[in-house]
């Protein structure tokens, strides 16, 4: 049975997985137009770094696709300012993993410089692997933060 994920997601860690699937859907804020926007260009690539098109046609065939295969390394997080930081949460993550994750070392490279182009803009340190791979792994039971 094909399925809407690469193959390459169902090796990585549960949580992994689910974090790049909170990150498919758009923020419920973001207007229609421009299609164009940041917000709209960094979901569609985000979706296309770890998805599977139904019609490969409609990767990049115009603006506001659902599929857009340039990562916005160029961005200005600034421009997200007015989005709500549970769905910057959501982006930021999903970002990280990519740019842990993604088996493309050039793909993986230019979603490492989202990731620390978004976190630094938020005054906060980047995670280090190894950092990622201890909170990925983390016992919730044990550690008592399965709601935080």
């Amino acid at each position: 049975m094909p399925s809407v994920l690469q193959e390459w997601v169902a090796d990585l860690p549960l949580r992994a997985q689910g974090t790049l699937l909170t990150a498919v859907r758009g923020c419920d804020l973001t207007p229609k137009l421009p299609l164009d926007s940041l917000e709209r260009r960094l979901v569609a690539a985000i979706r296309h770094s770890f998805m599977v098109p139904a019609d490969l046609r409609e990767v990049d065939s115009e603006d506001g696709c659902f599929f857009q295969s340039s990562t916005p390394i160029h961005l200005r997080p600034s421009e997200l300012g007015h989005y709500p930081w549970h769905w910057l949460s959501h982006i930021v993550h999903a970002v990280e993993v990519l740019g842990f994750c993604h088996p493309d070392p050039l793909v993986a490279s230019a979603w490492r410089r989202v990731y620390s182009k978004l976190v630094r803009s938020f005054h906060l340190n980047p995670e280090t692997h190894e950092q990622w791979i201890e909170r990925m792994s983390e016992d919730r039971i044990e550690a008592g933060t399965v709601v935080s």
